[in-house]
């Protein structure tokens, strides 16, 4: 039947900026007869479920009976794109992304949409968690389109998945609109649509994040005086008020926290010391820490650090733990201390999987809305505690009238006076002090009746590296085995269940179900944690595993240029391979690759992976130091090649000597230094093959000997704890003390 429909005609008419700059004509043209039926219904579709039913991920499992006929990223609905000759609309988010949630209700649970989209359209679903490689490049595309980018990432492809439109976030009445006039251009103006997705892929693929920076060769290398002008940056940047760096939302950003705090133990420079101390009083403090249950949530919408957007990432909080530990013991600060092992024992407790590993997220949302779960009223408080205590308890929490949140409710904090608090209430300061310790567990017991936020079961390799590594330090530190035990369970979860063999690894899994080829990061920060792990227990087992994903990933991802791409060379790439150079919430797969390799060195001595690193470091700069801050962890990386650097070797068998000197030594976190354990007699033939710096170290005269040294030159041994940190700070001005 003829209908006039309005039709979206694209052009690009400008490339400024690294930004295609769109316009939309409206013309009206004449639709050709629909074909025949060959979709299924939002009816059938609510009936017999989409194509998501059978799939782990938890967000796809959201989608899962929606009137859209959805398909994950599969050679099924790939191949239907093209057999039906029917434009590709992808949507990417994850489980606890807030607007992700919105879209669907407004827009993918109506049946209006889903009988347009499932006629017109192929559909697919992909979880940005499980798919960080498709995420990546297609984010660019949007970015390239509109400016800017986000989740959910919404983007139209052509049959051969190359990007013609996006965007992010639409409501229900203009996605609608927009789909009927991108199905009527795709139709009538076919050769249009095909030129601007050529150009656009084109433009994509050409992009420093996908194929690396244009060069030719070694430019310069990141020198000291580039590391300082960082740290200055970041100085200048920072919020003296409130720490963190301005802005409207905070963002914790653990690496930049701990490329300064490096900073400083290399410089001995206590103004960045003491951004990170006030940086971390300020979220300690606020609202963004969650103080009944532990741990934190990802951002603050506020520059206080007050109100959340109320997810909670495993990513997050393992690198605020291992940040909030090295803070903790380097400045002497109990309360830092506590609160690492605190996020550590949310982690145990609300994050951990009975076979060992870690889950991936908790939602923003609880039965439907933001942030209910985590926020009170001043009768709450008392309802939860006691009449006598209550009152004040919601002063000391900052919990009163009108809230600091929605609806009357607050977001709890510690920043009340105590003294002052006290004095309103004529009782002593030392009881009103306690009075959070003494009421915690209530206050837990009573928000658990309420309706929880989603909890997504997906375990994810890299995060759970973060998550091994961060146990590994809280053992360090505490020298509490809960923590060790946590960290080996997670280790002989992910090679039970993530690793492949040959070298491979999952990405994610769910459930037990692995899925999907890891990519760069998986690789890396499971091998630092299964590094750190080496150190605090000495087993070659964890050396062994860590050095066999790294020379698998030094093979699979290497870019011919220097450094790495995200996605290995086995791996589907519908854009080209992304290159990650960038660090954000999360090091750089890039950056977290170039740190294993520099502790696998100095482990082995292996100076190809040395090499690597400053290859990479003298092709990439220029870039790092127009960048700055925004590759805080390259520069944390530069800081310890640039040395010194050190392998310390302790040599000495079971007893209270040993265990003395490896347990101050590890109890700082040293970041200048690898450790390495061997008998009395000295290495075995097979530990001595696997970590050659460590042969011939030996006991002297029965005492535990360790020796402090630099690809084989060694420092006098010491069987005194106190000199060998003194060894180990020549060169490094603030390594051990504030």
């Amino acid at each position: 039947m003829n209908k006039i429909f309005w039709v979206l005609r694209l052009r690009i008419l400008a490339l400024t900026a690294g930004v295609f700059t769109l316009t939309l004509f409206l013309v009206g043209v004449s639709m050709k007869n629909q074909p025949a039926k060959t979709y299924r219904s939002p009816e059938e579709v609510r009936r017999e479920g989409n194509r998501l039913q059978n799939e782990s991920s938890l967000y796809l499992q959201q989608h899962a009976h929606n009137p859209v006929d959805w398909y994950p990223w599969s050679e099924e609905a790939l191949t239907k794109a093209k057999s039906e000759d029917k434009p590709i609309f992808l949507s990417i988010g994850y489980s606890s992304c807030h607007w992700c949630h919105v879209m669907e209700h407004e827009v993918f649970d109506h049946d209006d949409v889903a009988e347009f989209m499932n006629q017109h359209f192929v559909n697919i679903k992909v979880d940005r968690e499980e798919r960080p490689d498709l995420d990546a490049v297609y984010m660019e595309a949007v970015q390239a389109i509109t400016g800017r980018g986000g989740w959910p990432l919404s983007v139209f492809l052509t049959s051969d998945q190359k990007p013609f439109f996006g965007g992010t976030y639409f409501p229900h009445d203009q996605f609608l609109q927009l789909v009927n006039q991108i199905n009527s251009v795709y139709q009538e103006r076919r050769d249009e649509v095909v030129k601007q997705s050529e150009l656009l892929t084109e433009r994509v693929a050409s992009l420093p994040n996908l194929v690396g920076l244009p060069g030719s060769g070694p430019t310069a290398s990141v020198t000291p005086e580039m590391i300082a002008s960082a740290a200055l940056q970041a100085e200048t940047n920072y919020d003296l008020k409130w720490g963190g760096f301005n802005a409207e939302q905070k963002f914790p950003t653990p690496a930049r926290w701990q490329f300064l705090l490096h900073h400083y133990r290399k410089t001995g420079d206590r103004r960045y010391a003491n951004l990170v101390q006030q940086t971390l009083n300020n979220m300690a403090s606020g609202g963004i820490h969650d103080h009944v249950g532990g741990g934190f949530h990802r951002y603050t919408v506020d520059k206080k650090w007050i109100v959340p957007h109320f997810e909670k990432m495993l990513y997050d909080n393992a690198q605020l733990a291992s940040l909030y530990l090295e803070a903790g013991t380097l400045m002497g600060r109990d309360d830092f201390l506590s609160i690492g092992k605190d996020v550590l024992d949310f982690l145990i407790r609300e994050m951990g999987n009975e076979a060992g590993a870690f889950y991936s997220s908790f939602d923003a949302d609880s039965g439907g809305q933001e942030g209910t779960y985590y926020v009170w009223t001043p009768d709450e408080i008392t309802i939860a505690t006691s009449a006598d205590d209550g009152p004040v308890l919601a002063e000391l929490l900052g919990v009163g009238l009108p809230g600091n949140f929605e609806h009357g409710t607050s977001v709890l904090t510690r920043r009340a006076n105590v003294e002052e608090v006290a004095a309103d209430y004529e009782r002593d300061p030392v009881e009103v002090s306690d009075l959070f310790a003494k009421h915690r567990a209530n206050l837990r017991t009573y928000r658990a009746k309420r309706v929880a936020p989603g909890l997504d079961k997906k375990i994810v390799t890299s995060w759970n590296g973060m998550a091994i590594s961060a146990m590994a330090h809280g053992y360090a530190v505490s020298g509490e085995n809960r923590y060790l035990e946590a960290g080996l369970k997670a280790v002989s979860y992910l090679w039970r269940v993530h690793y492949r063999g040959d070298g491979q690894l999952y990405r994610a899994s769910n459930e037990g179900r692995s899925v999907h080829d890891g990519i760069l990061d998986d690789y890396a920060f499971f091998a630092s944690g299964l590094l750190d792990m080496y150190q605090v227990t000495g087993e070659a087992d964890h050396l062994e595993k860590a050095l066999f994903l790294l020379e698998y990933a030094r093979g699979e991802f290497r870019h011919e240029k220097g450094g790495f791409y995200m996605s290995g060379a086995s791996s589907e790439a519908p854009l080209g391979r992304a290159v990650d150079f960038f660090d954000s919430v999360i090091p750089s797969g890039n950056a977290a690759m170039l740190q294993a390799l520099l502790s696998a060195a100095a482990l082995t001595g292996n100076r190809d992976y040395r090499q690597d690193v400053s290859h990479a470091m003298t092709v990439y700069a220029n870039l790092i130091e127009k960048a700055l801050m925004e590759m805080s962890w390259w520069l944390d990386a530069a800081v310890k090649l640039n040395g010194p650097f050190y392998e310390v070797i302790v040599a000495g068998d079971s007893g209270d000597q040993t265990e003395t000197l490896v347990t101050q030594l590890l109890r700082t976190l040293p970041v200048n230094a690898v450790v390495v354990r061997v008998p009395a007699s000295g290495p075995s033939s097979d530990l001595a093959k696997l970590v050659p710096p460590a042969a011939g170290k030996k006991a002297v005269d029965g005492k535990t000997m360790a020796y402090v040294c630099e690809f084989g030159a060694c420092q006098q041994p010491t069987a005194d704890a106190e000199t060998l940190l003194e060894q180990l700070a020549e060169g490094w001005k603030g390594a051990h003390t504030y």
